[in-house]
């Protein structure tokens, strides 16, 4: 079989993954020289375009991998996440790279709300402006 080393067109997926482990994953022969470089990275067990998830549902897929974990796995064994991804393939393994946008867009937005809205709200600056206008007066 031919060895497979390429990038996904890139677009957000949702997908749940785990990082890789030897136990649970498993290695060839061929592959113990990349053991240390799996081990730091991120395997997707399932993932999805924003079309499956509209017409197939997320419902039925999280409770597959509840299914699996129940049935297969013992209950601490290994943790998934949920997130947005950017999935490539090496080594015929497809592995992912975590998006942050969500959680930058978050914090963006709670030091704006509760940091730098107060001060637009605060009463003495509101009466200010409604007395001198939103610039303070040069002389």
């Amino acid at each position: 079989m031919e060895d497979l080393s390429e990038t996904y067109p890139p677009k957000l997926l949702l997908a749940i993954f785990q990082k890789w482990n030897k136990d649970g994953h498993g290695a060839r022969n061929e592959e113990e020289k990349y053991i240390n470089y799996f081990k730091t990275k991120n395997l997707v067990m399932l993932s999805y375009t924003k079309e499956e998830l509209i017409y197939d549902g997320l419902i039925e897929s999280l409770n597959f991998v509840h299914h699996v974990r129940t049935q297969y796995m013992a209950p601490s064994d290994y943790k998934y996440e949920i997130s947005p991804v950017i999935m490539y393939r090496y080594k015929n393994r497809d592995f992912c790279i975590k998006h942050n946008g969500v959680e930058k867009f978050q914090k963006l937005w709670r030091k704006f709300h509760y940091k730098i809205m107060p001060r637009y709200k605060n009463i003495r600056n509101l009466q200010y402006r409604s007395i001198y206008g939103k610039f303070k007066k040069q002389i």
